[in-house]
């Protein structure tokens, strides 16, 4: 494979190799040295990241090893339509070009929505994995990211865009904890403005790769045998360390390093932390234990650990409200926080389909949030918040900040 000297005006082309089955693979290959004997560091592009958001990491990564960036069909920049495409095959079509491309063995860098074709490439092709590096991963969706997935699905389908770009942007990262994260606002402001604009092609592919997303149960029978770094972001409640974990524990050998005040989308803002991680695994098969990362090395993470948002008990009156008919009913909140809540019935009886469209109305309180239910248990029926709207989000906020300190009832403990 013929690798080049990095240069950004190539991060707005690509190269592109067509593999058995008709299936177009985008890639672009960088190294300054010919690194004889160190495996490629393959870089796999995900929902919204495309070549130019590596540059920082291919700059300074290709000084160390070979780098490659790859767009599977439907990936990055890659536009080829890929909405029967299995996890599974992906693994394949990158397996195809890794041979074509003459690759022996690589070390995939694959992240969020990405990680599932990392992990099923490791797993399906132990010979051809030296490494591997996952970050922001699960097994399978729980349930409540899962229906706030079908939700953005749902305000992009009804051209609802400024519903869908705000309730991505807050399901992606965790708002609550962004004065520890420090997400930029400039961040922020532009991930909104390119999901607002999306082309209607962007969204036939968004609404793919999240169907494709949304249809995964597991990440199959086998699993890396490989090294396997798993990068966790200690505020993720996209994907939650836990989560993460559960992961790393399906590997054979696994190294588990937790992201300080980082979530889901660390790989944006903590560039230089996370091109030092890379490097050093991928070349030594370690981490550099920092102020910014650490070593988890247990296979469970407590409770107090593994819950990332504060609870508190609420003995206020509450109205759940039907937006589309007259319908209302008084109801008891046992706990809530910033992303949910817990509601007692009190024995009466709602329909599944109301139940996926009922505002919450703090009475007196000039708060009114739309909701979605879903785990009926004795102890109550919970909930999640729908996320369409800053103000509302930040009016939450206040509300909580404002609760007396004794009504907390559960506080996390760092991990």
């Amino acid at each position: 494979m013929k690798f080049t000297l990095f240069s950004t005006l190539d991060l707005q082309s690509h190269k592109t190799m067509i593999v058995d089955g008709g299936q177009r693979v985008n890639y672009l290959a960088f190294a300054e040295d010919k690194f004889e004997g160190i495996p490629p560091l393959v870089i796999l592009g995900g929902a919204f990241q495309k070549f130019h958001s590596f540059k920082k990491e291919v700059e300074n990564l290709c000084k160390h090893m070979p780098v490659i960036l790859v767009d599977l069909p439907g990936q990055g920049g890659n536009n080829q339509p890929s909405k029967d495409l299995s996890f599974e095959d992906y693994a394949q079509i990158l397996k195809k070009f890794t041979d074509k491309m003459g690759l022996k063995t690589i070390t995939p860098v694959a992240l969020s929505y990405g990680s599932a074709i990392g992990y099923t490439f490791a797993a399906l092709f132990p010979e051809s994995t030296h490494r591997l590096i996952l970050g922001g991963t699960t097994p399978k969706l729980r349930k409540s990211t899962r229906i706030l997935l079908e939700e953005s699905l749902k305000a992009m389908e009804e051209g609802r865009m400024k519903d869908f770009s705000t309730g991505v942007i807050l399901n992606l990262f965790n708002y609550s904890q962004r004065k520890r994260t420090k997400i930029p606002r400039m961040l922020i402001r532009g991930f909104l403005k390119s999901l607002m604009g999306l082309s209607e092609e962007d969204k036939a592919r968004y609404y793919a790769n999240t169907s494709r997303l949304l249809r995964l149960d597991g990440l199959g029978e086998l699993s890396p045998q490989c090294e396997t770094l798993v990068l966790a972001g200690e505020f993720d409640n996209f994907t939650t360390p836990s989560e993460c974990l559960a992961v790393a524990n399906m590997c054979e050998k696994p190294t588990v390093g937790i992201l300080r005040n980082c979530d889901h989308l660390a790989p944006f803002v903590k560039k230089e932390l996370m091109i030092n991680t890379y490097k050093s695994f991928a070349l030594e098969g370690k981490i550099i234990e920092s102020e910014g990362i650490s070593l988890y090395k247990g296979t469970e993470i407590p409770l107090e650990k593994k819950i990332l948002e504060p609870r508190w008990s609420y003995s206020g009156e509450a109205k759940l409200k039907c937006p589309i008919s007259d319908w209302e009913q008084m109801v008891s909140i046992v706990d809530f926080n910033s992303y949910g809540l817990k509601i007692d019935l009190k024995d009466k009886f709602i329909s599944n389909e109301r139940l996926r469209n009922l505002n919450v109305e703090f009475m007196g309180k000039d708060l009114e949030l739309e909701a979605i239910f879903f785990d009926s248990t004795r102890e109550g029926l919970r909930g999640v918040f729908k996320r369409y709207d800053f103000d509302t989000y930040e009016r939450l906020e206040k509300f909580l900040a404002n609760l007396d300190a004794s009504t907390q009832i559960f506080t996390p403990q760092p991990l």
